[in-house]
């Protein structure tokens, strides 16, 4: 009997389709083999990470693989109007080791789009989960197709390809440095995969011949990857803690989970139910804001102002500035912060401070704001440069020259300078009362690392449209509050009350009240007593 007879008849069919469909795609201008071949040579496909690493990085409990899927052939419509990036974003924040996209349209009513967009949401966390190309994939054309909409990794369904056909894939993904995850049913195909050399292979619960779950089905492979260097998953079916707890005890290293996570009104909370992680402790980030006094122009005030607490140092270059400084000055004002932080700084002992072998995920701003504030124990205040309509060259000739800290961009410069400017970059937002909240496009992560909301000229602070994005933060929904600094407008006598109200993370004395030492040491009192 020949492969092809053997499939299911809902497989023959979606076999069939995708055969169609990347004949089609082949024959499409843009897209045909060739086009994928040049892409692939030009580097334009994003930078992968390893699967099998990546699995590893959980050790006492099993890796998730999370999957975005609106529907199936067995179950119908899922959760048709999922967003595959919000989806993925929250799997990935949850704790997340893999993030498996089904691509196949018809069926499963995926797409390469959705794979590329769960890969653009997660693509700026400091440890993102890998990304799986969930497909029927029967030809090297849809593992190119994979790399260039951003997979790390694809499914080869032994069930569905001849052994010869299964050989060239899996030796194809790994040309592309792609180890696959090869899925089994039964004894006959994890000896496949095992003679195949297969790195991560998962046993399917739900046999595809007639789509029932039985999830004894990985308990009767476990024993035949004992002592090998395999990664055994488990998919399909698992619906409960007691689930994993069940295949832990095992021996297997990874779950994948789909429909469960699918249909759940909070997947992190499921996900954290699912692998026994406890609740996030509640972070305090947002209270007793830091304190950025701008407009210092000269190393002695400057240093009067750290001793008063300031958390930030800001020096002028912009050529419009009132407290603007020359070159020469802010290198005087850089090497003055540098001795005195030299001379405050006491190393703590290493043993004290919390070591983790991987970073943990957290939105753009708010790990760049909890990066830094943990970095103020090492050595305040920091010194930011301040620019406005410069050209890139003379802010990187300032950084160097000035040894900043960080950089203030406050005029119209081009959002992608943050990426050749070699220290962390504050933006600055100039916000008028009738914006009314709609600064969603401030929050594009992965460029400038902090958000600076000031007034218009004269105009008033519109705290009520501040206080929505500071409260709807970087993922709607989930209860994280943006971390942002406030400047303009600011007074010894109302900063309290914004504290309260808007919830900083940080605040700006701009033009360092005119140089007056004593409501400098004021408002930082103020601010911090909130």
């Amino acid at each position: 009997m020949s492969s092809s007879q053997r499939l299911p008849t809902i497989l023959e069919k979606i076999h069939e389709q995708r055969l169609k469909d990347i004949e089609q795609a082949k024959s499409t201008p843009g897209t045909r083999p060739t086009d994928l071949e040049t892409l692939l040579s030009l580097n334009v496909s994003p930078p992968q990470i390893a699967l099998v690493p990546r699995l590893r990085q959980t050790p006492g409990r099993p890796a998730l693989m999370a999957e975005v899927k609106r529907a199936s052939p067995s179950k119908g419509d899922i959760a048709p109007n999922a967003n595959a990036a919000q989806q993925a974003l929250s799997y990935a924040l949850a704790g997340a080791s893999v993030i498996s996209v089904l691509t196949e349209p018809k069926w499963f009513k995926g797409s390469l789009l959705d794979m590329r967009l769960a890969r653009q949401a997660i693509d700026n966390l400091p440890n993102r989960p890998a990304i799986l190309r969930k497909d029927f994939i029967v030809d090297e054309y849809q593992i190119q197709e994979a790399r260039l909409f951003g997979a790390d990794t694809v499914l080869l369904i032994v069930a569905m390809l001849p052994i010869p056909r299964l050989k060239l894939l899996y030796a194809y993904a790994k040309k592309l440095e792609m180890e696959p995850l090869v899925e089994v049913n039964n004894a006959e195909e994890m000896k496949s995969a095992l003679d195949l050399g297969a790195k991560v292979i998962g046993v399917n619960n739900r046999n595809l011949h007639n789509f029932e779950v039985d999830m004894g089905t990985t308990t009767r492979l476990v024993d035949m990857v004992k002592d090998r260097d395999v990664i055994l998953c488990a998919l399909s079916g698992i619906q409960s803690n007691q689930d994993v707890q069940g295949y832990i005890q095992q021996g297997v290293s990874a779950v994948l989970v789909g429909e469960s996570l699918m249909r759940a009104p909070d997947p992190g909370a499921f996900i954290r139910y699912l692998l026994d992680i406890p609740e996030p402790a509640p972070k305090d980030v947002l209270y007793k804001p830091l304190v950025k006094v701008s407009g210092v122009k000269t190393p002695e005030f400057a240093i009067a102002v750290a001793e008063a607490g300031a958390d930030f140092v800001g020096i002028a270059f912009a050529p419009n500035s009132r407290g603007r400084v020359s070159l020469s000055e802010g290198a005087k004002i850089g090497g003055a912060i540098r001795q005195y932080r030299a001379s405050a700084f006491q190393d703590s002992p290493t043993s004290e401070k919390a070591s983790k072998d991987h970073p943990v995920n957290e939105p753009w701003f708010a790990l760049h704001a909890s990066r830094l504030s943990n970095s103020l124990s090492y050595g305040a205040p920091l010194l930011v440069g301040i620019f406005q309509g410069q050209s890139l060259d003379e802010i990187l000739e300032a950084v160097s020259v000035a040894q900043l800290d960080l950089v203030q961009l406050q005029g119209s410069e081009p959002i992608q300078w943050a990426q050749h400017i070699p220290v962390p970059v504050i933006r600055a937002f100039h916000v008028r009362p009738d914006d009314g909240g709609s600064l969603y496009e401030v929050t594009r992560p992965g460029l400038h690392h902090f958000l600076l909301f000031d007034s218009v000229g004269k105009e008033t602070v519109a705290w009520e449209a501040i206080k929505n994005v500071v409260e709807e933060g970087k993922v709607k929904g989930k209860g994280e509050k943006l971390p942002v600094i406030l400047a303009g407008g600011l007074t010894t006598q109302n900063v309290s009350e914004i504290v309260r109200t808007a919830k900083p993370w940080a605040v700006d004395i701009t033009e360092a009240i005119e140089n007056d030492l004593e409501n400098v040491k004021a408002f930082i009192k103020a601010a911090k007593a909130v």
